[in-house]
């Protein structure tokens, strides 16, 4: 699983503890964090990009994943059939929650991450 992450942060102490933040919201799922990019938004001053490749349990079912997306916020949209993307904004219309520090998250699904 693949995660991009834009997190409200003044450097990178506090990008990190926005990222921990998200990661204590799906404990249970993971296997392995690996954090491969933890940077400035070349866009906007106060915001941070990070970019996560994330091993998951193997026996994680999509209904799983859904019921730990909705504490992370209450409005994603999924892409692809079978689903393989999720986005959650605090920008899209009908977001009423999102994680304080998350500005906006996406994460890809590997064909192997889901039990159908």
């Amino acid at each position: 699983m693949f995660v991009r992450l834009y997190v409200t942060a003044q450097n990178e102490t506090e990008a990190k503890e926005n990222l921990k933040v998200v990661l204590e919201k799906i404990k249970q799922i993971l296997v392995k964090t690996n954090v491969e990019k933890l940077e400035p938004y070349w866009k906007f001053d106060d915001i941070y990009v990070v970019e996560l490749n994330l091993i998951v349990k193997k026996d994680l079912s999509l209904n799983e994943l859904n019921t730990l997306l909705k504490t992370i916020s209450d409005k994603w949209q999924c892409y692809g059939e079978p689903i393989n993307e999720f986005l959650a904004s605090k920008t899209t219309e009908g977001c009423n929650y999102i994680l304080k520090g998350v500005e906006m998250i996406n994460i890809y699904l590997e064909e192997y991450d889901i039990q159908i």
